[in-house]
């Protein structure tokens, strides 16, 4: 990817943040001064706090794809990753602006302390990490070795050859466990099950899979 390129992506991400930091600013202000600002698992508010703690992610969004570029600029192999890093860079940003509205609109619940927030919230958390895992897994095969992004594990970072097909397999793998749980999260709210446990399990079975098979495979190919 040219560098021209890069600039003009930048340059729209941050533009693309800017307008949303606004709008989310607009919007914090039309709320009370006090806002629930904390859930458990069942979504009962059990804090609260200012209106003003919902632009923090919207300027974390302003500098997610700068940022991310900056940090990496001298990483090992950096010209051949910068598709992929872009790619999941748009991505991080995408997900956290839908994150960031979700929050302002929990905060614009009105719910006071103890109050119960009904719908299918229980099922978003596993609905982002289903996209996460297969936008994520359709990169990593592309990704070579370096420090900074893709699964760096001690076998992977000594062996350029057990990086490439760990990061192939990866790759499958991680398509895979999102195709999983947006499945589940799909039979969840299609039967109304979506329960905090099983909204539970549903993030922690794919992620597991996720992170142990591509490990194992690791270690068993770092001598190759």
């Amino acid at each position: 990817m040219k560098n021209n390129t890069i600039k003009r992506l930048t340059a729209v991400t941050v533009i693309i943040g800017i307008v949303n930091l606004i709008i989310a600013a607009l919007f914090v202000l039309r709320l009370p001064d006090t806002v629930p600002t904390h859930f458990d698992a069942s979504f009962v508010c059990n804090g609260t706090g200012s209106r003003w703690l919902g632009i923090m992610l919207p300027i974390v969004v302003l500098a997610i794809f700068p940022l991310g570029l900056l940090i990496t600029s001298k990483s090992k192999n950096i010209e051949k990753n910068i598709k992929p890093l872009t790619i999941i860079l748009l991505f991080i940003e995408v997900m956290l602006i839908a994150v960031s509205w979700f929050i302002l609109i929990v905060m614009d619940s009105g719910a006071q302390l103890g109050d119960k927030i009904e719908g299918s919230f229980t099922l978003f958390v596993p609905l982002m990490i289903g996209f996460i895992f297969i936008i994520t897994g359709n990169y990593l095969p592309t990704v070579r070795q370096n420090k900074n992004l893709g699964i760096k594990l001690p076998w992977t970072l000594k062996n350029e050859r057990c990086w490439d097909v760990t990061h192939r397999f990866a790759g499958k793998v991680w398509v895979a466990a999102g195709l999983l749980t947006l499945a589940g999260t799909a039979v969840l709210w299609l039967t109304g099950t979506g329960s905090d446990t099983a909204s539970i399990i549903l993030i922690f079975v794919p992620t597991t899979f996720a992170i142990v098979i591509p490990t194992v495979y690791a270690y068993l190919h770092r001598n190759d």
